[in-house]
């Protein structure tokens, strides 16, 4: 039998309430020269079951009989997939008929995008557009802030994968997999967004992050991305750095206000030596959320928002006039 163009990758695992809906999303697509791999990780659920009901021979449906986790189980059909091309789509989520025909003509007219992702349209409890960067360069200057694009959207080329053996980190066994994976995708090839909302995303109960401590699972997080870009951090840097990227509310102490304002320093001087992030992205980031910080210490705190203001370039008219008013409304 000959291989697939592409490969469509779905984990399972006690998701029977929702597979239905992304299974005929996949076979809906306009598309037709692809494989749907159907990981099962042990599911106590009638979602195998829901998978065999579909009578279509582009579906393979591979059951593990003890559940091992879900970056095994995602790394067992990276290496079963057989396309060029490998299609990610969560058991809760759904595509668009398009995505597989404009992420393979937009991967196919940018031979060096080795992974691309879409847009996507959150559906559940939520209902709104989330986009990620476009282009490579601003995607890689936001690394330690964000995905470089939605795992669940990604289309990655095999050969890139298999060259570099590219697999989710199976150590880790908390939310965050996906980020830590696609920090090393992008380590060694360029990433793109398509903008168009391609994918829908479910938002709710279903997900691994519902009815965890997101503040401690955020700072493993944070702690580990640091890591691989070889940036040591103590306990208050990394409070610090969830500051920047808003885990935690403003500062409520001078002491937490110069942490805050030395680590800032600190990622812009590492950055100026070591080239990792785009620069210009990056430093526009950290200034940006260095103002944030800023507007919420103006509206709560005047001292603390002087202080943070001497020690993050001074006064603009900006900051001063939203000071003013600030003092204005209190």
């Amino acid at each position: 039998m000959p291989s697939p163009r592409i490969s469509v990758l779905m984990t399972l695992y006690n998701k029977g309430p929702y597979v239905e809906e992304a299974v005929r999303s996949v076979l809906s697509s306009s598309f037709a020269d692809f494989e749907l791999i159907v990981m099962d990780d042990a599911s106590t659920d009638d979602g195998p079951d829901r998978i065999r009901a579909f009578e279509d021979e582009r579906i393979r449906l591979v059951c593990h009989a003890v559940n091992t986790g879900r970056a095994r189980n995602a790394n067992r059909g990276f290496d079963a997939a057989r396309g060029d091309f490998i299609a990610i789509l969560d058991a809760d989520d759904a595509m668009h008929p398009e995505r597989l025909a404009r992420q393979l003509a937009f991967m196919e007219a940018h031979p060096r995008i080795g992974a691309c992702g879409t847009a996507a349209q959150l559906i559940g409890e939520r209902h709104r557009v989330v986009r990620w960067p476009d282009d490579d360069d601003t995607a890689r200057g936001l690394l330690l802030f964000e995905d470089p694009l939605l795992y669940g959207s990604a289309m990655f080329r095999r050969s890139v994968l298999d060259e570099h053996r590219l697999r989710c980190p199976e150590d880790w066994d908390g939310p965050g997999m996906d980020y830590l994976f696609l920090l090393r995708v992008a380590g060694v090839t360029k990433v793109a967004s398509l903008p168009d909302a391609l994918t829908h995303y479910r938002i709710g109960p279903n997900n691994f992050r519902h009815g965890r401590d997101r503040l401690t699972d955020a700072g493993r997080i944070a702690r580990e991305a640091l890591r691989f870009f070889g940036i040591a951090a103590n306990d208050p840097e990394i409070r610090a750095h969830l500051t920047l990227l808003r885990r935690i509310e403003a500062p409520t102490s001078a002491q937490e206000v110069g942490a805050l304002n030395a680590w800032a320093d600190r990622l812009l001087a590492f950055n100026r030596k070591a080239c990792t992030f785009s620069p210009d992205v990056f430093e526009g980031r950290i200034h940006a959320e260095l103002e944030h910080v800023f507007c919420l210490l103006a509206d709560r705190d005047a001292r603390l928002a002087r202080l943070h203001a001497r020690l993050s370039g001074g006064w603009s008219i900006g900051r001063l006039r939203y000071y003013l008013a600030s003092r204005m409304r209190s």
